[in-house]
């Protein structure tokens, strides 16, 4: 997906957040959003949302020092949702559908975001993930596919999410590769912290190697299309995947204008697209 005109500020706005979740002066917080509108104004409009990002937060590292802004932050979104697992457990045993209750589960996962301007009631935001209906519904092709799926691959998204991701990863009869971010990049799950929930004990665990959050390689490119079903978790990886031509189904909530534009679904929408 390209970048749009809208995109712009809310990088800056995820810039400024991150500056100063490092406890960074006003001055270091100035310089950094000065460099990243600098950036901004040079993008193409081939450019996807995540590289523009990517590039930008590397600007908070090299101003800030700091590596992982959203470290605290990621802790206690793992260890608020490993807390509730146990009660999710039960709530995906007692459905009618647990394929469909997995599922559900996993894109409210989606909606639990310590971003800027995000302050989420994690229980009830999973109570109404439950109760709403697609946006975009390709459940049953998605059923289908994994069905008959030996290789599945699974694009990781955010801390906290993750710890529901696995209640969908067991419902999975085939063999499944999670892929997590190699290295911090804002409220995204890295394969340290996917280990720390237990991801490792149901899925293969892996990363996209060296390249940039808002690149992919020519090899990665290729493992997207050699797998049989890949799902994709987040808004994000939209961003960066959609045009990528590989049999992706796109789990998450729409969360801004230019994507319900792009996806086809509603700000606020749950879609499997």
């Amino acid at each position: 997906m390209e970048a749009h005109l809208e995109c712009g500020p809310c990088v800056l706005n995820q810039v400024l957040d991150a500056a100063s979740r490092t406890g960074a002066d006003e001055t270091t917080r100035e310089r950094v959003l000065r460099r990243a509108a600098s950036e901004i104004s040079e993008m193409s409009v081939t450019d996807s949302p995540l590289a523009i990002a990517t590039r930008s937060q590397s600007i908070v590292r090299e101003e800030t020092g700091e590596d992982d802004p959203f470290a605290d932050a990621k802790r206690r979104a793992n260890e608020t949702v490993e807390d509730l697992r146990p009660a999710l457990k039960y709530r995906l045993e007692e459905a009618d559908d647990r394929f469909e209750r997995a599922v559900r589960l996993a894109i409210a996962g989606n909606v639990i975001d310590v971003g800027p301007g995000h302050d989420i009631d994690i229980e009830s935001t999973i109570d109404d993930v439950l109760e709403q209906s697609f946006a975009i519904d390709r459940l049953a092709e998605l059923r289908t596919e994994l069905a008959e799926a030996e290789d599945v691959l699974y694009l990781l998204d955010n801390a906290g999410e993750v710890v529901l991701d696995r209640l969908l990863i067991e419902e999975i009869d085939a063999d499944v590769e999670v892929v997590a971010k190699k290295r911090p990049f804002l409220n995204d799950v890295t394969a340290q912290e996917a280990r720390a929930v237990g991801l490792h004990e149901v899925a293969d665990l892996s990363t996209r190697g060296e390249e940039g959050v808002g690149t992919i390689t020519d090899a990665f490119a290729k493992r997207l299309k050699d797998a049989d079903v890949v799902i994709s978790k987040g808004q994000g990886n939209y961003e960066l995947f959609s045009d990528v031509g590989a049999p992706i189904y796109f789990l998450f909530m729409v969360k801004c204008e230019v994507v319900a534009d792009s996806v086809g679904a509603p700000e606020g929408g749950i879609v499997i697209a």
